[in-house]
């Protein structure tokens, strides 16, 4: 009995939650979605925690996404709950589904001209440049792209993974950086600034810097906190361009991660803080 860590790479932020939470009084053990024996171990435990994210296909952990939905068919069946909830995973799986969901309801999010595969990307798609494409299922700044001109776009997808791509505006982060909010039970816990690289776009393998963000707008932190309460996303991230036009959610993930050195960055421990929303969750289950 105790909490089953769903993962598919061996990071650290996922070893840290496990500890975090067995230090916590709570047996937790990770569970390999990538391995082959994991249905049986799932059954043994009253709480799973799902940190299978969108990211898994580019790391060669396909396998990993293509067993959740039966996962959660197990787990529905068998009546175990699961951090984040079900619904939170299949919008953690499509942007496309997060942005218009959020966009339906008010939020302010870009313009969406459609899902493709390179080869539905014609010169007959209605788009508006410049336009950012990126997979619908994804994340890290995977295969994305910005593009001016239709020419730009026919050469730049001419060798893009044969997958679906979401196709939105793209805004221009016109003060230098893309802010990114962690959200933890309804609260905005770390907020910090990531700062956009030459090509545009912002990510810690290209180059990014990050410093924390003290003086955020009260409306952002409360659109952050409404719209992860709309996805039922207990705990997770979102992305948020700001700029002379306002501000627009950009991205939503259901599955934060973080690094050692964030640590020392942030004076604040992303994982530890977790670790504790899910501790305070299961014994509220269990009493």
């Amino acid at each position: 009995m105790g909490i089953g860590i769903l993962y598919e790479s061996k990071e650290w932020s996922s070893y840290a939650l496990e500890k975090n939470v067995n230090d916590l009084g709570v047996a937790a053990k990770l569970i390999d979605m990538q391995g082959d024996s994991y249905e049986e171990e799932l059954l043994s435990y009253d709480l799973i925690v799902n940190r299978v994210p969108a990211s898994a296909v580019f790391r060669g952990h396909q396998k990993a996404l293509d067993r959740m939905p039966g996962v959660i068919d197990l787990l529905k069946e068998k009546d175990i709950p699961m951090i984040n909830t079900y619904e939170a995973h299949y919008y953690e799986t499509s942007k496309s589904r997060s942005t218009l969901t959020l966009g339906a309801h008010g939020f302010p999010v870009p313009k969406v001209f459609g899902v493709f595969s390179p080869s539905e990307i014609t010169e007959k798609v209605e788009l508006e440049y410049p336009c950012i494409i990126k997979p619908d299922c994804g994340g890290r700044t995977n295969c994305t792209f910005i593009f001016r001109s239709w020419q730009e776009l026919a050469e730049g997808m001419k060798n893009a993974p044969d997958i679906k791509y979401i196709a939105e505006e793209y805004l221009t982060p016109e003060f230098g950086f893309l802010t990114r909010v962690e959200v933890i039970d309804g609260v905005c816990r770390l907020i910090h600034k990531k700062s956009v690289t030459d090509c545009g776009l912002a990510a810690y393998w290209l180059g990014s810097t990050f410093t924390a963000y003290h003086d955020i707008s009260s409306k952002i932190k409360d659109t952050a906190i409404r719209a992860m309460d709309l996805l039922q996303i207990g705990s997770g991230s979102m992305d948020i361009i700001e700029n002379r036009r306002g501000f627009f959610i950009i991205d939503i993930n259901s599955i934060s991660n973080a690094s050692e050195d964030g640590i020392e960055i942030f004076q604040f421990d992303l994982m530890k803080e977790t670790a504790a929303y899910i501790v305070e969750k299961y014994m509220k289950m269990s009493a």
